[in-house]
């Protein structure tokens, strides 16, 4: 149904689990999936609003406005909300903007980590997000994702393999900019530079002096994005 695939739980984090931890998850899964078709189209709006409220990071919206989004009175509004506490998504912790979701209906905290850029899908479809990065009170501009770099081609720009690499989602970059650049289906970081209908994918690394890649118009090649900076996690 169209809510049910709309709002979804977390994903489950990356790396190896035990089995048991699959089934739990699983479990959960089949109770939430479950729970959403029982509702009805306009509880499903009501969760809508407060999983949008929640990835914005804003307070809850009002009965009031609630009544506004869904263009029905306010008791009406309520009523809704009362049936999603009755059927344990919601739950009213006081206040005109107390209305909070359970926290297995919670949308995922973080910047997504996309495992894959491919050609004639969207970058954030939701198949592509391995996981999300909760990066505390860090802001980003609204589309940005996390892409982890593979190789040791952009070392001497301080860029290592395993990196996560922060990127602005744009059709264009400067030249001299570092982008993520789509060849013929395949998703690269390089330092980009246009000459004369050409693209130059350039790379930094001093010790193994990897030759520059030419592509011209036969090949088909999209900038997806600008990377803004490049972290890793310190054990």
């Amino acid at each position: 149904m169209r809510g049910q695939d709309r709002v979804r739980p977390p994903p489950p984090p990356l790396g190896d689990r035990p089995s048991s931890f699959f089934l739990a998850y699983i479990n959960k899964l089949l109770i939430y999936a479950e729970t959403m078709m029982d509702l009805t189209q306009k509880q499903k709006a009501v969760v809508d609003l407060l999983v949008a409220s929640a990835r914005r990071g804003g307070p809850a919206p009002t009965f009031r406005e609630i009544a506004a989004a869904l263009r029905v009175d306010v008791r009406s509004a309520y009523q809704h909300v009362q049936a999603l506490e009755k059927k344990g998504i919601v739950r009213r912790a006081g206040g005109h903007r107390g209305i909070e979701l359970e926290s297995e209906y919670l949308p995922p905290v973080g910047l997504p980590v996309v495992g894959r850029v491919a050609a004639g899908m969207p970058i954030l479809a939701e198949e592509n997000i391995e996981d999300h990065v909760d990066l505390g009170g860090f802001s980003a501009e609204e589309g940005s994702f996390l892409l982890k770099a593979r190789g040791d081609s952009m070392v001497d720009r301080h860029i290592f393999d395993g990196d996560f690499v922060l990127v602005s989602p744009q059709s264009r970059v400067e030249s001299g900019e570092i982008g993520v650049v789509l060849v013929d289906g395949e998703a690269t970081v390089k330092e980009v530079h246009t000459e004369r209908g050409r693209v130059v994918l350039v790379s930094h690394n001093r010790a193994r002096n990897y030759p520059d890649q030419v592509y011209g118009p036969r090949h088909d090649v999209r900038i997806v994005g600008k990377v803004m900076l490049a972290f890793r996690f310190i054990r």
